[in-house]
């Protein structure tokens, strides 16, 4: 997928899942949200979930698919009343909601919370800025993923960590989150990979009628996703799809700045044609000392099929086949949910402390798997 759940998108509520009733409840009232233990109070409107009215509020928690799969964003709900759109998410265990858990991503406030978590600071040397852009110019580098371009105003500039991720802007609070593909130190433009997720929203529009010197905002740096330069250990990244932008950011960024520790770098997709940089790769690979690329199809293999250095099966089982003992590596592992649950759930497995595994996980917009499940229903 081209970008991350969309927290603004509104939803309507049926199942319930319910916590004790808070005292300070007024139903007439938004409900407030005290994170403890930083005493931090925010207010979260109805319908809203509690990550995106933290975020709103300028708090920033932890989190990374914002669709109920990841679990990063997960917490524990002390005191007050809550429910999720639908289903409880994917990301939440039975036992872990009856120990009074819950997924700020997906959670709806009924009453007053007060919420057990931790906000996490931002990177010291950057800053969260709104600002208009203008699309310089956009290559279609897959039948379904186009290199987007957006130029900043000559006035403005945006500092980020390679890895890190923007919104677009769109009409009714709606946004769209993509991860920034390009290093700082490769100029201005700010590149993205987008996937096209729709005929009728925003990448449709991407392909078919947004032009180059259309006039968008963006919203970013955005998510707690860079590489820890400061760790002595060997980065090991895996990318799955559009996964591989961030990931990408990282090693232009090596590149630019002449740091040779060793890397590889796992990229997983269905067919040939998903990998659309793999001559790029493959050419560093010979020309950069320390990096090894690890390319790993899942879809069924042509006939004609050539290039036997390309593996065959899961991204996260080539890794695993390679490194049974991940105990050495940082992992940094950015692509769909399915392939961060089972690399959060194998690599653990493998002797990888939580602490040494960072990772992006995406997912469509709710009204963009709206229109895919109606889109499919109908054929």
């Amino acid at each position: 997928p081209s970008g991350r759940f969309d927290p603004c998108a509104e939803n309507t509520r049926n199942d319930t899942v319910a916590r004790p009733a808070s005292s300070s409840w007024h139903p007439a009232a938004m409900p407030q949200v005290t994170l403890i233990p930083s005493g931090q109070i925010f207010t979260a409107e109805r319908n809203e979930p509690v990550l995106a009215a933290a975020l709103r509020a300028g708090l920033n928690l932890p989190h990374s698919c914002k669709g109920g799969h990841c679990s990063s964003c997960r917490a524990r709900v002390l005191e007050g009343s809550f429910d999720y759109p639908g289903e409880m998410p994917l990301g939440l265990t039975e036992d872990e909601a009856r120990e009074g858990y819950a997924l700020l991503c997906q959670a709806r406030a009924l009453t007053d919370l007060r919420v057990e978590t931790r906000e996490i600071r931002p990177a010291p040397d950057v800053e969260v800025k709104s600002l208009p852009c203008r699309i310089e110019r956009m290559d279609r580098v897959a039948d379904d993923v186009m290199a987007v371009f957006l130029r900043l105003p000559a006035v403005e500039e945006l500092h980020f960590r390679p890895g890190q991720y923007l919104d677009v802007m769109l009409s009714e609070g709606r946004r769209r989150s993509f991860s920034i593909a390009s290093a700082p130190a490769d100029g201005r433009f700010l590149e993205l990979h987008v996937r096209r997720a729709s005929t009728s929203g925003f990448t449709g529009q991407l392909f078919d009628s947004l032009r180059a010197g259309t006039l968008l905002r963006i919203e970013g740096p955005l998510g707690q996703f860079w590489l820890r330069t400061e760790s002595p250990r060997p980065p090991l990244m895996v990318g799955g799809g559009t996964g591989y932008a961030p990931l990408r950011a990282m090693l232009r960024q090596l590149i630019a700045t002449g740091d040779r520790r060793p890397v590889t770098l796992y990229w997983g997709g269905r067919s040939e044609a998903d990998l659309y940089e793999h001559a790029w790769l493959a050419r560093l690979e010979h020309e950069r000392p320390g990096f090894a690329y690890r390319p790993v199809l899942s879809g069924p293999q042509p006939p004609d099929a050539a290039g036997a250095a390309v593996r065959r099966g899961l991204v996260h089982e080539a890794v695993l086949a390679d490194h049974p003992d991940l105990a050495g590596f940082d992992v940094y592992a950015s692509g769909p949910p399915a392939m961060i649950e089972a690399i959060r759930t194998e690599f653990a497995r493998h002797g990888l402390p939580r602490e040494q595994l960072f990772f992006d996980s995406f997912d469509y917009a709710p009204d963009t798997l709206l229109r895919m499940k109606g889109a499919a229903a109908a054929r």
